[in-house]
C-alpha cells in the first residue's frame, strides 16, 4: 500500500533521483512525459506536454488527493508544477515571477534595475544587431537563446572567430522560440550555483554553494562536468557572500515559495555577475547532493513541503563539514579500447556514490565531444568528509581513469577497433 504520490514532470535520467526518494518513502511516482520511453517511467506513465498546465492537472486528477509533491527540473514546467500545488490549496510563485525565472531578457531587466547585472548585453532581432554587439564589446561575448536550458543553443563567440561563427551562434540561439537572441559579455573567472528555498514572506535558506568545473573537450562552450558542494578550497566567508548575493537575485525575480538554483560568475578581483536562475533545483541535486553536503534531519525536498504548506524557513545560509559532488565522466574524445573502469576505484575509501550512471563506460564505446549538458558520458553523485572529497583527489582519480593500462584513448580520425 503506498502512502501517497510524487508528480515528476519531465523522465529525464537525472531524475532518477526523485524515483529514488518515491522509493524510501513508499510512495508511487507519477511521471509526465511526452516520450513514449522516458528514461524515468516511474510506476505510472502520462503522455501529456509538461508544458501545458491545464492538460498536467487533469491527467494528474486521480491522483490529486493523495499527491505529496510535484517537481520538475525543467524551466519550461515550472508554471505546470505551480498549477498543481495551486489547485490542491499550496502556496505558488506568482506567474510573472515565474516567467522572469525563464526569460533570460526579463531575468536582466530585473537584475539591471536592482544593480545587480555587472555586465553589458544587448537583445538582438537580427543578425546585424548580434553583430554590431560584437564591434562593441572588445572581448568574447556569450550568445543565448532567450528561452532555453541546459546550455542548449549557448555559443561562445571569440574574439579571433569568424563571421561564419558569429553566424553559426545567431543561429543556434534562434532555433528556439520567440526566435531572438540575448547576447552577453563574455564574463571570465571562477562559476558556482546556488541552491535555495524560498518562502512567501522573503526568507531565502540557502541550502549549498557550488564551484563549476567544465570540460576541457568541447572546444569553447563551457559544459558543467563537476559542481562541488561545500568545497575545501572555497572557505565559509567567502560560500557565505556569494550565497547571500543569490538570495537577492532570487528576491530581485519576484520569486516566493519556490525553489531556486542560481549560476554565478566571480570575478578576479572578487565581484559577482549573475548568469542566470531557475525556480527550480535541478537532477540530483535537490534529492541527494545537497542532503549530503548539509546532513541535516530535515531534507531539501521536505522543507520545500513545508514552504508550500504555508510554512516559513530561516533567512540562513547552511554549513557543514561534509561534501558532495555531482560528477559526469568527461574522457577525451575517441574510442576506449580496454576493460571497462569507474571512478569509485581510484578514490578513497571515505568517499562513496550514492547514485551512478556507468553504463556507457564500456570497452568500443566513441567518446565524442559534448555540446549540451544531455551529452554528457555518465556520472557520480559523491559525497565524504569536507577534508576528503577535494577537487585534487578527484582530479586525480579522473587521470587515473583515463590513463590506467590496458584502456587506450584512440582519436576519432583513428581505426575504430573492437
Amino acid at each position: 500500500m503506498r502512502d501517497g504520490w510524487i508528480a515528476l514532470l519531465g523522465g529525464h535520467e537525472l531524475n532518477a533521483g526523485i524515483a529514488e526518494v518515491a522509493r524510501r518513502r513508499n510512495l508511487g511516482l507519477v511521471v509526465v512525459d511526452w516520450n513514449e520511453r522516458p528514461a524515468v517511467a516511474g510506476d505510472v506513465h502520462l503522455r501529456v506536454d509538461i508544458k501545458d498546465a491545464e492538460a498536467v492537472l487533469g491527467a494528474l486528477s486521480p491522483y490529486r488527493d493523495d499527491l505529496r509533491l510535484a517537481y520538475s527540473s525543467a524551466d519550461v514546467a515550472t508554471d505546470s508544477v505551480a498549477a498543481v500545488h495551486a489547485e490542491r490549496g499550496w502556496q505558488r510563485p506568482t506567474r510573472d515571477a515565474l516567467v522572469r525565472a525563464r526569460d533570460k531578457h526579463a531575468m536582466t531587466l530585473a537584475w539591471e534595475r536592482d544593480g545587480l547585472l555587472g555586465k553589458s548585453y544587448r537583445l538582438c532581432e537580427t543578425e546585424e544587431e548580434l553583430q554590431e554587439f560584437r564591434v562593441r564589446v572588445p572581448r568574447d561575448i556569450i550568445v543565448k537563446p532567450v528561452a532555453g536550458s541546459s546550455s542548449r543553443g549557448v555559443t561562445r563567440v571569440r574574439r579571433s572567430d569568424g563571421a561564419d561563427v558569429l553566424r553559426t551562434a545567431w543561429e543556434r540561439a534562434t532555433a528556439y522560440d520567440p526566435p531572438l537572441a540575448l547576447a552577453e559579455e563574455f564574463v571570465t573567472g571562477t562559476e558556482f550555483t546556488v541552491e535555495m528555498v524560498g518562502d512567501r514572506g522573503g526568507n531565502v535558506q540557502v541550502w549549498a554553494v557550488s564551484r563549476k568545473y567544465h570540460t576541457a573537450f568541447s572546444g569553447a562552450n563551457l559544459i558543467a562536468t563537476k559542481l562541488h558542494y561545500n568545497p575545501p578550497d572555497v572557505d565559509k566567508g567567502r560560500q557565505a557572500r556569494i550565497a547571500d548575493f543569490g538570495r537577492r537575485c532570487f528576491l530581485s525575480l519576484g520569486l516566493a515559495a519556490s525553489l531556486g538554483h542560481f549560476e554565478v560568475m566571480e570575478r578576479a578581483d572578487g565581484s559577482l555577475v549573475p548568469v542566470e536562475m531557475a525556480a527550480r533545483s535541478s537532477g540530483f541535486i535537490v534529492s541527494h547532493l545537497a542532503d549530503a553536503a548539509m546532513r541535516r534531519d530535515r531534507p531539501m525536498l521536505d522543507v520545500y513541503a513545508d514552504v508550500l504548506h504555508g510554512a516559513s524557513v530561516p533567512d540562513e545560509t547552511l554549513s557543514s563539514d561534509w561534501s558532495s559532488m555531482f560528477f559526469f565522466y568527461d574522457l577525451p574524445p575517441g574510442v576506449a579500447n580496454g576493460p571497462s573502469r569507474h571512478l569509485l576505484e581510484f578514490l578513497d575509501g571515505s568517499v562513496e556514490s550514492l547514485a551512478h550512471e556507468r553504463g556507457r563506460l564500456e570497452r568500443g564505446r566513441r567518446f565524442g565531444a559534448i555540446d549540451s549538458d544531455a551529452e554528457r558520458h555518465g556520472y557520480e553523485i559523491l559525497t565524504g568528509p569536507r577534508a576528503e572529497l577535494t577537487i585534487e583527489r578527484v582530479e586525480e582519480a579522473e587521470h587515473h581513469l583515463a590513463g590506467v593500462p590496458g584502456v587506450v584513448l584512440v582519436p576519432r580520425t583513428g581505426v575504430d577497433e573492437a
